[in-house]
């Protein structure tokens, strides 16, 4: 966990809504996300009651049980919570209100579908008004909260998707396990620890999976689509390649340059929702949009993609690759494991060579040279080739038939990624 904690501890998420057992304590776990945005187990604490100095003891002990290292991003439970219920309460309190579509549109449209705060604040403002809530006692109160449910105003720390519209239910859903106020501690553990090994094997396929093979698209593979196949994880390709999608379906207009800055307008059909200004700066490979996604979730939007894409960009500019979110984000526990193996004289046997593979290609990424034989500080790794091709006395001149041989001629293979589905003969 604290090494989980080393790599992915740059978002938190803080539940405290169990009371789990005999004892009605509040059972409290720390989960995070992994490159796969699955869930892992930073910790988990029972606390006898949510007072202030039992928080500050609870945030005091899991500092020092993480090795000193703070806590960057905490989302909490009844943000999430909140969220949902404000969305909820708005279409049912108010009579013809709950009915009326345009409220609907208008609402979510504040609650998820704005881009910065500055939106967020001109579509509030345009909806109090055209239904006469400004003196509504409930909507000035969500206003002031407005931080905790309104997504246009996270967007300046990073909290990996999870409060972005299309993530915002997976906080719900962190902790799998559920007990009874019944259940003992003793009980309670054995429950902990079977939910830690169900994550962890899930965590195991997808890093099988997802080391083993490069994901295909339905798109035709660009560079920058193959670069993010090469680097993310299949669940990062897939969020890469949905805003890839928004890319290539939207225009751009150059409105200034400023020696070699540019800034470029970029939008979707319907225009003014989508519009950003985008800047970029190619000397010096940087790209900016006021829509944050990058810094919300640690990917490029559409609107950053448009503009590389249409200046051919070959690859995704390195500083706008989260490592956590890449197939190499585990390399440095990788690294640590082989040295405890090979103090024990164990690598040869039991060193995955998956993990192998993956480090080589790690390590030629970033020297950026390929080569036959790629040296790292104690090892060598040498491409095996096939053998030389050689007839042999009494081969027959008869072709091995192949397994395409099997498919119905005229009927085209449908396509099946590599890969998503890992063979039982292997586990």
């Amino acid at each position: 966990m604290l090494e989980d904690y080393k790599i992915y501890g740059d978002v938190t998420v803080f539940e405290t809504t169990y009371k789990t057992n005999r004892y009605n304590l509040i059972c409290a776990p720390f989960v995070g996300i992994n490159n796969h945005w699955k869930n892992i187990m930073f910790a988990c604490v029972f606390l006898g009651d949510e007072k202030t100095e039992s928080f500050v003891w609870l945030f005091e002990t899991f500092k020092k049980a993480m090795a000193d290292k703070s806590l960057i991003t905490l989302i909490t439970d009844q943000d999430a919570v909140m969220a949902r219920a404000i969305k909820k309460n708005a279409v049912t309190r108010f009579g013809v209100l709950k009915s009326d579509s345009i409220f609907k549109a208008a609402f979510n449209k504040c609650l998820s579908g704005c881009l910065n705060e500055a939106e967020f604040n001109a579509c509030w403002q345009a909806m109090v008004t055209k239904y006469k809530l400004k003196e509504h006692k409930w909507f000035i109160r969500i206003y002031k909260l407005r931080h905790k449910w309104a997504t246009a105003l996270s967007k300046d720390f990073f909290s990996a998707g999870i409060l972005s519209s299309q993530r915002s239910e997976s906080t719900n859903n962190a902790v799998g396990f559920r007990a009874t106020k019944k259940t003992s501690l003793t009980e309670f553990y054995h429950i902990f620890q079977e939910t830690i090994k169900r994550w962890r094997r899930t965590e195991d396929i997808d890093e099988f999976n997802t080391t083993k093979s490069i994901p295909t698209s339905h798109y035709p593979m660009t560079s920058l689509l193959k670069h993010a196949a090469q680097v993310y994880t299949h669940t990062l390709f897939r969020d890469f390649e949905e805003e890839f999608n928004l890319a290539i379906t939207s225009q751009v207009q150059l409105i200034h340059t400023n020696g070699p800055k540019m800034i470029y307008q970029v939008y979707l059909e319907d225009g003014v929702s989508s519009a950003q200004s985008v800047m970029y700066d190619p000397p010096n490979e940087i790209i900016i949009c006021p829509c944050k996604n990058f810094e919300e979730s640690g990917w490029l939007c559409f609107h950053c993609i448009r503009v590389l894409h249409m200046h051919s960009v070959q690859k995704i500019p390195e500083k706008y690759i989260s490592f956590r979110w890449t197939k190499f984000a585990k390399v440095e526990v990788w690294n640590k494991h082989e040295a405890q193996l090979k103090a024990k004289g164990l690598l040869n046997s039991f060193t995955p060579w998956h993990l192998h593979m993956l480090r080589k290609y790690y390590t030629a990424s970033n020297n950026e040279h390929n080569t036959t034989n790629t040296t790292t500080e104690n090892e060598t790794y040498v491409q095996v080739l096939d053998p030389a091709h050689a007839n042999t006395k009494g081969k027959s001149k008869k072709r091995i038939p192949g397994s395409y041989d099997n498919f119905n001629k005229g009927k085209r293979r449908k396509h099946m990624e590599f890969g998503s589905k890992t063979p039982k003969h292997l586990f």
